[in-house]
């Protein structure tokens, strides 16, 4: 949206509102100011062009189209009280140990939130967010960005506070004017122009991709036995052993340096396993997808999982 392609819609009123140009009365009768320079406005309301606030002394200031879009946007998330928010897909691929591979993807649609309640400009510390949208179970994180927008170091704190966080582009809809009915299909209903930029459950969608392109690789037929070559020096295998918990197969696997679990990802049983590695100075291995626990936790390990056979 390059500078002086954007119509000023907005503008605040006499009692401090938000309000459009096309909810005042004509002219200077509108008693409006300007959020970036705070100058007298004019409501220009004519039969040719599209009705818009101009600047009483016959110049706009930089950037006031611009700061009043981003406030009428943050209000129409506080009038909505909830926000459209955009799907998430991952697609992971997953190669066997003889080699067959598969590709799968694992997608959540978009689905709206209803907040409890709505804050703009709330300073946390190390960040101050456009809007907070707070439900019982999280906050989120909405950034509006009309000519500036997110850059690496504010995703680097977004990404540290780790609560779900969402950039909505208005400058993708290159609209030279706006209404509260098109900001509204823009900011709060629609998808269109809205990123992730912290998706808390990724983590989780991955690894549920990862094991459905397990289980359809597993589906393939298996490869043609051939003669293995010789070796210059013998590896043994992990000494493996198996078990079964409510259907699911749990691995405990046996290496000089500690003992890894494995498992299909499953969210309950996954809890368990991240409270026996805070027990017992466990950790997750993303490479491997499994969790290596000292030797010494092996017999507390054996006899946890024997207790839920």
């Amino acid at each position: 949206m390059e500078a002086g392609s954007l119509l000023q819609s907005f503008a605040i009123a006499k009692n401090g509102r938000i309000v459009s140009v096309e909810e005042v009365e004509r002219g200077q009768a509108c008693e409006c100011t300007c959020p970036c320079c705070h100058g007298s406005l004019i409501a220009r309301q004519g039969d040719v062009r599209v009705w818009h606030f101009a600047h009483a002394t016959g110049t706009d200031c930089e950037g006031g189209a611009e700061s009043a879009l981003h406030l009428a946007a943050k209000a129409v998330i506080e009038h909505a009280g909830g926000i459209m928010l955009p799907g998430m897909s991952v697609k992971r691929t997953h190669t066997l140990a003889d080699g067959r591979r598969a590709t799968a993807d694992v997608s959540r649609p978009d689905t709206w939130v209803d907040f409890d309640e709505v804050q703009t400009e709330v300073d946390l510390g190390t960040v101050i967010p456009d809007v907070i949208g707070r439900t019982a179970d999280a906050a989120y994180l909405i950034e509006v960005g009309v000519t500036r927008f997110v850059d690496s170091e504010k995703l680097a704190i977004l990404q540290d506070l780790g609560s779900p966080a969402i950039e909505i582009d208005l400058r993708k809809f290159d609209r030279e004017a706006w209404t509260w009915a098109t900001l509204e299909d823009a900011v709060a209903q629609g998808v269109e122009g809205k990123r992730w930029l912290v998706y808390p459950d990724r983590g989780d969608l991955e690894a549920l991709a990862i094991e459905k392109a397990r289980l359809i690789a597993m589906a393939q037929p298996e490869p043609l036995q051939t003669q293995p070559q010789p070796s210059l020096k013998a590896h043994p295998s992990p000494a493996r052993t198996r078990y079964r918990v409510q259907g699911r197969i749990v691995d405990l696997i046996d290496f000089p340096f500690g003992v890894a679990l494995w498992s299909p990802y499953d969210a309950h049983f996954n809890e368990v396993i991240k409270g026996w590695s805070r027990a017992y100075g466990g950790r997750y291995q993303p490479n491997h997808r499994n969790w290596l626990f000292p030797t010494a936790a092996k017999s507390f390990l054996t006899a946890e999982i024997a207790k839920r056979q």
